[in-house]
């Protein structure tokens, strides 16, 4: 297994020097305008003007030259102090693509407490603190900026970028016809259709839920009291937008509607009302992050989210299923995987263990028309939306990045998808929804999923288990990229991707009771079901048998078990085996739904109806 080995002093020269606050030092004569000019970002730069001192505030971010601290002796104690208080579940995770001993470096450092206290007369409050970026985001007037760029350890003050989104309407779409009486098709209900496509029910049959996986949502706020959620394990829960630990609604606010999108984006990836919804990681643990609000009249703005993702990360989150975008401000060269805020903060949580699957954005028909941050990082996993019918959808952003990589990476259904909602103060109402913000949730409940059945997975291997199993692995785009996702077949279990392909009846083969040849089940006679099953992985199976029961007393099942032969992996890979059945004279004609397991040494593979009817 590979792993990155980063020496725990990889920090740049300036961390070696304490840079006093407060320092009187002019680097100009002019008394250090020129400089303080120079740490301006261009965009901050072109909305102050000389004399505005009476403008309302702007969030903006205050980037520090290093973490305060003097001497290699003291960035040593503090790294392995900082190491040996991660949390469990963090250490574990981080251990997966850092060597013990390197597990932390100079990013996870504490901001320098000196050069906070000396920034914050100079702002109206700061909203969010980054250690990774070495940064905190504040509320800043205008006639403030200079004064603080001219602070010896500034480094930069530049605007915090933001993105007003639109959720998509569902588009009028023809339902497709869904069988409701079929159990399968019932336990899922209305959400059959969207973990259908992406083959999920599957590994929801062997067992895996995505029990004791960590995952973490970034979104609005979130209506935990929703049916959905009564069995959803939740550990910990955070607003980043009023800084407490309430994720939902404000209902004194009459514009906050800020628990429906996360919701709704929560109940596609955890929820569980079976013949309602049920999502494809409903077992596993949650971290609710609320780093935005639904009030239309603000935008949402980029600080928290990354707060929010350098949170979930200490406690320990495996996968971050992140529904945001930003764009607002940022330029199209700006989406080359390295530039913007959201996009290193996600590249970093990578690096450190964490799968970050994020929305690609359903910019395809404005005048944007490209994905959005952070989706174009290096090692975030960008989602498309599909219809129903596997087309893309009319709004889901395409790719490529600035430099050119493929996106998004994978699709799943984002069109009509079939969600909780919010509906004043009810928490048992549903709704339907568009957007690639629903297909994210999907996937990244795919990705826990992955992690549950493969313990040791890094995001890489997670990525490419998805990728090269999806349906157009061999031929990416940068509309679909590589294609829908194959929960199934990306577990990559072996024998978990054999299917039941076929049945057939002979009802001449025994010569214990008569039989006319007919190919039809009868009364009186006495019958072989032959399975076959198919093996779409991509090693061979051997060692399968089957075991055929029915909890019908007058019906004999005469070789309740067989063995199938060795079957090769690949389109052609099929083996058959057939079980002997006895039917009773008199018997009345109806269906016989047979319950078929498939097993090897491991346990189980496949279980499925077999329905035979029996005509007179």
């Amino acid at each position: 297994m590979r792993k990155n080995i980063l020496p725990a002093l990889l920090i740049v020269s300036s961390l070696f020097f304490f840079l006093a606050a407060g320092s009187g030092r002019q680097d100009r004569p002019d008394g250090g305008r020129f400089v303080a000019k120079s740490k301006i970002g261009r965009l901050l730069a072109d909305e102050l003007t000389a004399e505005d001192s009476t403008r309302k505030t702007r969030p903006v971010w205050i980037s520090f030259t290093d973490k305060g601290r003097a001497g290699v002796r003291s960035l040593e104690m503090a790294l392995s102090r900082i190491e040996k208080e991660l949390d469990p579940r963090c250490f574990w995770r981080r251990s997966k693509v850092l060597e013990t001993g390197h597990l932390v470096d100079a990013a996870d450092l504490p901001l320098s407490s000196a050069y906070i206290e000396s920034i914050e007369p100079l702002v109206e409050r700061i909203r969010a603190k980054s250690r990774w970026l070495n940064a905190v985001s504040a509320e800043v007037r205008p006639s403030a900026v200079r004064q603080i760029a001219r602070l010896p350890f500034v480094r930069g003050v530049e605007l915090v970028r933001s993105f007003s989104r639109s959720e998509p309407l569902s588009p009028p779409q023809a339902a497709l016809r869904l069988d409701l009486a079929d159990p399968m098709v019932g336990f899922y209900g209305p959400s059959f259709t969207q973990v259908n496509q992406i083959d999920v029910w599957p590994l929801h049959r062997l067992g895996y839920t995505a029990r004791g996986v960590i995952v973490c949502m970034m979104d609005s706020g979130f209506r935990t009291s929703h049916e959905v959620f009564r069995q959803a394990r939740l550990i910990a829960q955070h607003d980043f937008v009023n800084d407490d630990g309430d994720v939902s609604q404000d209902f004194s606010d009459p514009n906050d509607y800020s628990d429906s999108h996360g919701t709704g984006t929560w109940s596609l990836l955890g929820g569980y009302e079976p013949g309602e919804l049920v999502g494809p990681a409903y077992g596993a643990d949650f971290i609710l992050a609320k780093t935005e609000t639904e009030n239309f009249e603000q935008p949402i703005e980029e600080d928290y989210w990354v707060a929010g993702i350098e949170w979930a990360e200490s406690l320990g989150a495996e996968v971050v299923s992140s529904s945001l975008g930003y764009i607002d401000w940022y330029t199209f060269p700006d989406m080359d995987g390295q530039t913007a805020v959201t996009t290193r903060a996600a590249n970093r949580a990578a690096s450190l263990g964490v799968v970050v699957v994020n929305a690609a954005g359903n910019e395809r028909n404005n005048s944007w028309g490209h994905i959005i941050a952070p989706a174009d990082g290096f090692d975030v996993i960008a989602c498309g939306a599909v219809d129903a019918l596997g087309q893309i959808s009319s709004f889901s952003s395409p790719g490529p990045t600035y430099d050119g990589r493929i996106k998004p990476e994978v699709c799943a259904l984002g069109v009509n998808n079939w969600l909780a909602g919010n509906r004043e103060d009810r928490s048992d109402t549903y709704r339907d929804g568009s957007g690639t913000s629903f297909s994210t949730p999907l996937i990244a409940g795919v990705a826990a999923l992955l992690l549950e059945i493969h313990r040791d997975w890094t995001p890489a291997q997670v990525r490419q288990a998805l990728l090269s199993t999806a349906s157009l692995s061999q031929n990416p785009n940068n509309d679909y990229g590589w294609g829908i996702v194959d929960a199934a077949l990306a577990a990559d279990i072996g024998w978990t991707s054999v299917g039941l392909d076929d049945y057939s009846i002979d009802d001449d083969s025994s010569g214990e009771s008569a039989g006319d040849s007919d190919g039809r089940a009868e009364a009186g006679e006495t019958i072989e079901i032959a399975v076959r099953l198919k093996n779409k992985g991509r090693s061979g199976v051997s060692g399968l048998r089957g075991i055929l029961s029915l909890p019908n007393p007058e019906i004999a099942i005469i070789s309740p078990e067989v063995s199938f032969p060795p079957i090769p992996a690949g389109e052609t890979g099929s083996g058959e085996a057939s079980f002997v059945v006895k039917i009773p004279w008199g018997f009345l004609s109806r269906p016989l739904s047979f319950w078929l397991r498939v097993e090897n040494a491991q346990g189980l593979v496949l279980s499925d109806y077999v329905t035979v009817f029996v005509s007179r």
